[in-house]
């Protein structure tokens, strides 16, 4: 029973992270935030979801040293490929969204819900080979040492990930074995 309940967390937190954060940041790539300028540390005083994306790009950025020139390239590969993904994202979220009515209809109907799984993993692979497509050229404007720090970049976060989701995992045992 603890396994599957372990599973059954574990999917809801990457099934979180991919419908939350992917469709937002793959959405919002290279898109310039266009609101007026705010005091402090913020580009803007805008609260919509992609602009977290924003903010993480330009962490990113400083953290890499890009040069200018290099965040420009980047940005046109961003814009070049955004009318690629948004089609993408699109079918994705709506699939996600068939998924989740079948999965909670009140009769289970697992030919509907496998079928239905299939077709994303059949948008998923598109966006894979999106993103892959786009970390080359991305990669190609990059220094090897700015490769290997964002290399070292992504083993912290996959690791702060996998901390988060392993305090949400003893949460949800906490409460499921609390009285």
């Amino acid at each position: 029973m603890k396994k599957t309940l372990g599973m059954l967390v574990t999917l809801a937190g990457i099934s979180c992270a991919v419908a939350m954060g992917v469709p937002t940041a793959q959405a919002d790539a290279g898109k310039d935030c266009g609101h007026w300028q705010e005091k402090g540390d913020h580009d803007c005083n805008c609260h919509h979801r992609g602009h977290d994306h924003h903010h993480f790009m330009k962490k990113m950025a400083a953290e890499l040293g890009l040069t200018d020139q290099q965040k420009a390239q980047i940005k046109e590969i961003f814009k070049k490929e955004r009318s690629e993904m948004q089609p993408l994202m699109t079918r994705l979220i709506k699939e996600r969204r068939n998924l989740r009515t079948l999965v909670q209809a009140d009769k289970i109907d697992e030919k509907a819900i496998r079928a239905e799984a299939a077709k994303i993993a059949v948008v998923e692979g598109d966006l894979a080979m999106q993103r892959a497509r786009m970390a080359g050229q991305i990669r190609a404007i990059l220094t090897p040492a700015q490769v290997e720090k964002f290399k070292a970049m992504q083993k912290e976060r996959d690791k702060k990930f996998d901390e988060s989701r392993e305090r949400m995992h003893k949460r949800f045992e906490n409460y499921t074995t609390s009285k």
